[in-house]
């Protein structure tokens, strides 16, 4: 199946399935339920982990209440309320309404897809160096992720209770040159679709095929437990991510954003 089909067939339900699959493989430590809207709060560390993904509606209460409880779970953990909102958002209006409430919009993100057949045509070639895959991060994963991304303290810490509780099936990749640890990425395995993770590289592996091999390597693993399709989420901004994963076979299904409420509202 070309990406151009899997762009086009059932997309609203599509976009809700990613972004479960999404949520539950970067899942956080509290999770609440509110009608529908999942509560998420993990100590302020990712915006994913610390959001509303209010893809569902239970249809029980008026919105000015569920933003007001949503206001108040925040509130309690002293972070200001924020909503991932894609295509999917439930009420349709709900990112017009933040908006009037003074909620800024931050982090637009492309969410996009190819099939992990055309993804192991274009990533083929030879790699600068070698590619191991393991089910649980070791600690050489771990520190080299932390040092790529600039990662420490609590925040290395949070993200390794983040992999901890992924419970679909899990990759951690690692790209090794000259015995040191070049590149990383995550792959998590849900029925028949893979996501991709943690894509980090030093940055003078960045234009020597690092991130290429490590996709490769990654689709090649997710085929053999099953995976035919592939998801991963850049940034729009960061344009060279973008070119490279246009070059490995991916397409944009859909974006999302983050409405964040305004100080005034961050501890209610």
């Amino acid at each position: 199946m070309h990406s151009s089909s899997l762009t086009a067939a059932s997309r609203p339900e599509r976009i809700r399935e990613i972004e479960a699959r999404a949520a539950r493989a970067w899942p956080a430590a509290v999770v609440e339920s509110l009608d529908g809207w999942r509560l998420r709060f993990t100590s302020g560390i990712t915006r994913r982990a610390n959001s509303v993904l209010p893809d569902e509606s239970g249809g029980h209460y008026a919105l000015a209440e569920k933003l007001a409880r949503d206001e108040e779970f925040y509130g309690r953990y002293e972070l200001p309320a924020r909503y991932q909102i894609s295509p999917a958002a439930q009420p349709p209006d709900l990112d017009r309404a933040l908006a009037a409430r003074g909620y800024r919009a931050d982090a637009r993100t492309c969410v996009q897809i190819a099939p992990l057949a055309d993804l192991l045509d274009h990533a083929g070639g030879g790699a600068p160096g070698e590619v191991s895959i393991r089910g649980d991060p070791t600690e050489e994963w771990l520190e080299t992720y932390c040092r790529l991304e600039g990662t420490t303290g609590t925040v290395a810490e949070v993200q390794r209770g983040i992999f901890a509780r992924i419970a679909a099936r899990k990759g951690f990749a690692l790209l090794s040159h000259a015995g040191c640890p070049r590149a990383t990425a995550l792959v998590v395995v849900e029925d028949c679709w893979a996501g991709i993770f943690c894509v980090a590289a030093d940055p003078e592996f960045r234009r020597r095929g690092a991130a290429t091999a490590l996709l490769g390597a990654v689709a090649k693993w997710a085929c053999g437990h099953d995976a035919q399709h592939a998801y991963l989420q850049v940034m729009e901004q960061n344009a060279p991510a973008r070119a490279l994963y246009g070059r490995l076979g991916f397409e944009t299904l859909y974006h999302y954003h983050y409405r964040e409420a305004p100080a005034a509202r961050s501890c209610r």
